[in-house]
């Protein structure tokens, strides 16, 4: 059985909007909030872009950018350019994972490939740690032999090349982390469509557009389905049933939720599958939120990035309030939004202020930052970063 871990603390130098984000900590629960254009996203990329190369290569983590040459931050040019990111998974128990890669750019910035890799593991005591993936003159190195493959992250392989069963996390612990990481930019088009209902062995659990929707509702079993069902009531009384449907093609299909609608006959009401696409776009959003909470086993890290968008008050403080007791239970959840008061429903000390100026991109803890602190202690954390942006 797998330890859980969660991340703690990450760095990202020369990472898009980030030259040198040094050690950015993490809760169980965080919302990022900050204007357009001052990194918001950034965290979230870097975080995506590892969970990316090793369900694939380096290259493919970079071809949603176009390639490596629009990820690395040329502040200060350095040859050849490149990037480094570095994250912290630590266990209940206080051991922890330190990973390090550096992705470097081929000549014509068309290619990525792997600079360097290292991972040390440690007990809650920082001083007693093991270096367990090293590299040596450009070749990358572990207990069980050298990994060669320039295109590959060893992250990616990392349950199979530890073998030291005895560490207090193994290459198993970290490799189920990411195999359970989820990445949200939730589209509506993408959410109405239907597709395949089955997810491929190394997809995560939704897809960062959520068109695997339906795949994942197929997934849940019946006391899954009863749990999505029940957080949709919460928030939209009427519904009382989801189903996945077929298509033409048996291997292929849509999801539909059943809602009571007043309709003539003694009963004044009558149950319609509404499917997918006749769904707003708030319920579809909701939709797939709730499966991914319902799932068994759930997402080790959701990420969410503009969690409101298209949903009303009421139905955000709902999302927020099942989002916040998943955090409670081990899934660690990153949010992004634009909206102060959204920051009303949150603990101030879950609340990262992401700030760019003069081509620098920094993020603060709200309850850290001097001007919240002198805040009085009646003002909500909303009430709070207004001030900060006057101030």
């Amino acid at each position: 059985m797998s330890t859980p871990l969660r991340l703690t603390h990450v760095s990202l130098h020369r990472f898009k909007a980030a030259f040198a984000l040094e050690g950015v900590p993490l809760r169980p629960f965080n919302v990022i909030i900050g204007r357009n254009g001052a990194g918001k996203s950034t965290l979230l990329e870097g975080l995506q872009w590892i969970d990316a190369a090793i369900r694939g290569t380096v290259d493919t983590a970079c071809d949603r950018y176009n390639g490596i040459g629009d990820l690395v931050n040329h502040r200060h040019s350095i040859a050849p350019p490149g990037f480094e990111l570095h994250t912290r998974l630590q266990s209940p128990a206080g051991a922890f994972a330190d990973y390090h890669c550096n992705i470097l750019a081929g000549p014509f910035e068309d290619v990525a490939t792997v600079g360097s890799e290292r991972l040390r593991i440690g007990s809650s005591d920082a001083r007693q740690s093991t270096e367990v993936l090293w590299t040596e003159a450009g070749v990358r190195l572990t207990a069980q032999g050298e990994f060669g493959h320039s295109d590959r992250l060893a992250l990616s392989r990392i349950d199979e090349l530890l073998g030291a069963p005895e560490l207090p996390v193994t290459g198993g612990d970290i490799a189920e982390f990411w195999k359970n990481a989820v990445f949200l930019r939730l589209e509506p088009t993408d959410l109405a469509q239907g597709g395949a209902l089955r997810r491929p062995s190394l997809a995560p659990l939704l897809d960062e557009r959520g068109a695997t929707l339906p795949a994942l509702i197929e997934e849940l079993d019946n006391d899954g389905r009863q749990e999505l069902v029940d957080m949709l009531q919460s928030v939209l009384p009427d519904f009382h049933g989801v189903e996945v449907f077929r298509g033409g093609d048996s291997r292929s299909g849509n999801y539909a939720l059943t809602e009571d609608i007043l309709y003539k006959g003694a009963a004044g009401k009558k149950s319609f599958r509404i499917p997918s696409w006749m769904l707003s776009e708030g319920t579809r959003r909701m939709t797939a939120i709730f499966a991914l909470l319902a799932h068994r086993p759930g997402p080790s890290l959701l990420c969410i990035e503009e969690v409101e968008n298209g949903l009303d008050p009421i139905s955000v403080r709902r999302v927020l309030g099942y989002l916040k007791e998943a955090s409670l239970r081990g899934v660690q959840v990153i949010l992004t939004t634009h909206s102060p008061w959204l920051l009303d429903d949150v603990d101030v000390d879950d609340v990262l202020v992401v700030r760019r100026a003069v081509g620098d991109t920094t993020y603060t803890r709200l309850a850290d930052d001097p001007a919240s602190q002198k805040s009085d202690p009646r003002v909500r954390p909303g009430g709070r970063y207004i001030d900060l942006l006057e101030s």
